[in-house]
């Protein structure tokens, strides 16, 4: 019996044996030549994807210069009295005309056309000088054009170097500043891509 029982409990143990063998025979391998080809398929289509992304159009473009515009002037109009006349205004109230936006669009426009055609040609300190010259001949224009229906919205007249009171060589370094700052904001917006409307985002 025990010769038996032996011989019985050794069949036994050769079965599971056999039977893990199988089972272990029996799973499957992960392919990683699958997964380095799926990654390799997404990363594709992400760049094709990005190949795909258009510059900023010329209507958000001229938009957000008017914008801006809104913005730099109502900045300087509230901080005029502190820096100019040393004069308190904690109220920061600041304003501006809804001209403004049509006159630093298109100007913004003209300084960024002259950006990209110079940009590689001119020194920097050349092209801010012409841009002051863009500035003030854009202010003198358009408040020439504005005063035919008394909705000028600026005198100069109490400035010194003032002419027709519509410019001022005292803001000469309030333009260079602004000049410059255009030109960074130039480089930003012509380097900005958006995601074409059939595009899906996720």
């Amino acid at each position: 019996m025990r010769g038996s029982s032996n011989t019985s409990n050794g069949a036994v143990t050769r079965m599971m044996h056999g039977k893990r063998g199988k089972r272990a025979k029996a799973t499957p391998r992960m392919d990683v030549s699958d997964n380095r080809s799926t990654e390799s398929s997404s990363v594709s289509d992400v760049r094709q994807d990005e190949s795909s992304y258009q510059p900023l159009p010329l209507m958000a473009r001229l938009f957000f210069y008017g914008m801006h515009g809104f913005l730099d002037e109502v900045i300087f109009t509230a901080l005029y009295e502190i820096v100019i006349h040393n004069k308190p205004n904690y109220q920061l109230v600041g304003y501006t005309s809804i001209y403004s936006f049509f006159i630093y669009g298109s100007a913004s426009y003209v300084v960024e056309r002259l950006y990209v055609s110079l940009r590689h040609r001119v020194p920097l300190a050349p092209r801010i000088a012409l841009y002051v010259c863009v500035a003030y001949t854009w202010e003198l224009c358009s408040g020439l054009l504005l005063r035919q229906f008394d909705a000028c919205s600026w005198d100069y007249s109490d400035h010194a170097y003032n002419f027709m009171g519509l410019i001022t060589l005292a803001y000469a370094p309030c333009w260079a500043l602004c000049g410059l700052w255009q030109d960074v904001l130039t480089r930003y917006l012509l380097n900005l891509r958006v995601v074409p409307p059939q595009m899906k985002l996720i």
